[in-house]
C-alpha cells in the first residue's frame, strides 16, 4: 500500500501583517526622514595669529613677525588680532588684522558680512566663491611716494581687505603694505586667501 504525504507548504504571512514588523525597521516612502544638518562645529581659537604661519608675510620683503592679541570680550563671540613683518632698512612693514566672528546660524554669518563696494569704489573687487558663501576680496590701488613720520623716504601702500563667511562663521583678513615695493593685486589676494583659509582650518580642528 502506498502512503501519500502531503507536503507543508511555508507559512505566507498576511501583507498587513508583514507591513506592521516591517514599519518598526524601515520609514514608510511617503514620509522620507531628512539628512542631518552637517555640524561644522568652528570654535575661537586662542591666540589664533600666533598660530598662524608668518612666512607668506615674512617672504615678501623680509623682517621681523610679530603678533598682538585683543583681549576677548564675553558679551560676544569674537576675536581680533594682528600679525606683521617689518624691517627698517630697506623699511617695509605688512600688517594682517584677522577678525572672527561667530554667529548663530549659517543665514546669520552672511547677514553679517559688509555690503559689496559700489561700482564706482575705487580699486578693484570680485568674489571669491571656493572661499565660502558670499566670500569677496577689495583690493585698492597702490599709494606711491607717500612721506611717512619717520621713514627716511618715500614708500608706497598697498591696502586689500576679504571677507568671508562659512557656515556659521565670519572672517574678515585686513592687509597693509607699506615699502619700497609692495604686493600686486594677484600676490595680496593670494596672501588673503592663504591666511583665510588657515584660520578658518585651525578654527574647525
Amino acid at each position: 500500500m502506498t502512503l501519500l504525504v502531503r507536503r507543508r507548504r511555508p507559512a505566507v504571512l498576511p501583507s498587513v501583517l508583514l507591513a506592521a514588523l516591517l514599519a518598526g525597521c524601515a520609514s514608510s516612502p511617503s514620509e522620507p526622514v531628512a539628512p542631518p544638518a552637517p555640524q561644522t562645529g568652528y570654535h575661537l581659537v586662542e591666540e589664533l595669529c600666533a598660530q598662524l604661519d608668518p612666512q607668506p608675510l615674512v617672504a615678501l620683503n623680509g623682517g621681523t613677525p610679530k603678533t598682538r592679541e585683543w583681549p576677548p570680550r564675553p558679551d560676544r563671540r569674537m576675536s581680533k588680532c594682528t600679525l606683521g613683518a617689518s624691517r627698517r632698512d630697506p623699511v617695509s612693514m605688512h600688517v594682517l588684522t584677522v577678525s572672527v566672528s561667530l554667529a548663530e546660524s549659517p543665514e546669520r554669518a552672511r547677514e553679517g558680512l559688509p555690503r559689496q563696494p559700489k561700482p564706482q569704489a575705487r580699486g578693484t573687487w570680485h568674489e571669491v566663491p571656493q572661499l565660502g558663501d558670499g566670500a569677496w576680496v577689495w583690493i585698492l590701488p597702490v599709494d606711491q611716494g607717500l612721506e611717512i613720520l619717520d621713514l627716511p623716504e618715500p614708500v608706497a601702500a598697498r591696502h586689500a581687505t576679504l571677507h568671508v563667511a562659512r557656515g556659521e562663521v565670519s572672517v574678515m583678513l585686513d592687509l597693509m603694505s607699506t615699502a619700497t615695493e609692495v604686493p600686486d593685486e594677484d600676490e595680496a589676494e593670494a596672501l588673503l586667501v592663504t591666511y583665510a583659509e588657515e584660520a578658518l582650518s585651525l578654527m574647525a580642528a
